[in-house]
């Protein structure tokens, strides 16, 4: 990992460099949509932290220390990962090592899809607080740093949270907490208020162009919304059909003498169907020849079938349902859904 790989690196930079070495909170609290690089920053932070040679901004990135959380091994280095399903805490957590080395904009989703069993369950429970609490005291860190992540600190049960409170009130010698969220509005305010927040925005166009190393189709960019971790999903072989299919589909819907059979059954094989349908709902919502209230009568049928995919009810029935309906209320005005080419 290397700050050029951090989005908001400068920002990031400027506002570590402010507060080191006096005035570093006992607890930070990151808060942005999946995907903008906020795991990828505490990254680059906590080897700047724990570097045995460089300055506390800019890591040598050859000692030890940054060798080993380049790996996400340095045992000062603590990963709260929220879990679910079958399997001990400790494989969860080797579990996500390897795979945010793959992938530093990881997405919860795709983090559900890597433990089996684990769709739907995945939380941040009071078991995992208990441990670090042992963790914490069991050593001290002497004139190193610890940090400890939480990954997704929105999945943290109220429980958890309560237990938490007496830790970050009264924290360790030189140990750093960091939350990393996108929904920081569901953790308790008692939680938020002994955090220092850091916003981080949705990436522009530029950025992610500049992560993707190429320029981007404004489909690609609209779907986005924002977040490379998005835009790696999108980029995946088997999205890409699967955005295709979406869009054969909605371009039926605005020819009255086309048969939607052969795109229904296409869209069918799509591997998450009711997340392709949200993406739906978003082009919907940006196309520039829709009225409002079409916007919003085809955003509210897709998102609909999407929760009814979501709830395993029959998805061929709901797709011809909302064909049928969004075939009856955008007959005019009439016009080619072709802006949207991949």
């Amino acid at each position: 990992m290397r700050w050029i790989d951090v989005p908001h690196a400068p920002e990031v930079k400027a506002q570590w460099r402010s507060l080191f070495p006096d005035r570093i909170p006992p607890a930070l609290l990151w808060k942005g949509i999946e995907g903008v690089g906020k795991t990828a920053a505490a990254w680059m932070l906590t080897k700047a932290l724990l570097c045995s040679q460089g300055d506390p901004v800019e890591p040598c990135g050859t000692c030890r220390n940054c060798q080993l959380v380049d790996r996400l091994e340095h045992p000062n280095l603590l990963l709260l990962v929220p879990t679910g399903g079958k399997g001990s805490l400790e494989e969860g957590v080797q579990r996500f090592r390897q795979t945010l080395l793959n992938n530093p904009f990881l997405l919860l989703s795709e983090w559900e899809l890597a433990l089996s069993g684990a769709k739907g369950s995945l939380s941040l429970g009071v078991d995992t607080v208990r441990r670090l609490h042992e963790e914490l005291s069991l050593v001290s860190p002497g004139k190193t740093w610890r940090v400890v992540w939480f990954w997704h600190a929105e999945t943290l049960t109220r429980q958890a949270a309560n237990a938490l409170l007496k830790i970050i009130e009264e924290p360790p010698a030189r140990t750093l907490f960091i939350f990393l969220t996108n929904q920081a509005d569901t953790l308790p305010v008692t939680l938020r208020s002994r955090c220092q927040t850091w916003r981080f925005p949705p990436l522009s166009k530029t950025q992610l162009e500049q992560l993707a190393g190429a320029p981007l189709p404004t489909p690609m960019i609209i779907l986005a919304q924002g977040s490379y971790g998005r835009l790696r999903r999108l980029r995946d072989a088997s999205m890409e059909k699967s955005i295709r299919s979406l869009q054969t589909w909605l371009r039926t819907l605005l020819q009255p003498e086309a048969d939607p059979s052969p795109a229904i059954e296409e869209l069918l094989q799509a591997p998450q169907l009711g997340e392709v349908l949200v993406m739906g709902a978003i082009l919907v919502r940006e196309h520039p020849e829709l009225t409002v209230a079409q916007k919003a009568i085809g955003m509210d049928i897709l998102l609909r079938i999407a929760e009814g995919v979501e709830a395993n009810l029959q998805p061929a029935l709901l797709l011809w349902e909302a064909t049928l309906s969004l075939k009856e209320k955008w007959k005019q005005p009439r016009f080619l859904w072709e802006w949207i080419p991949v």
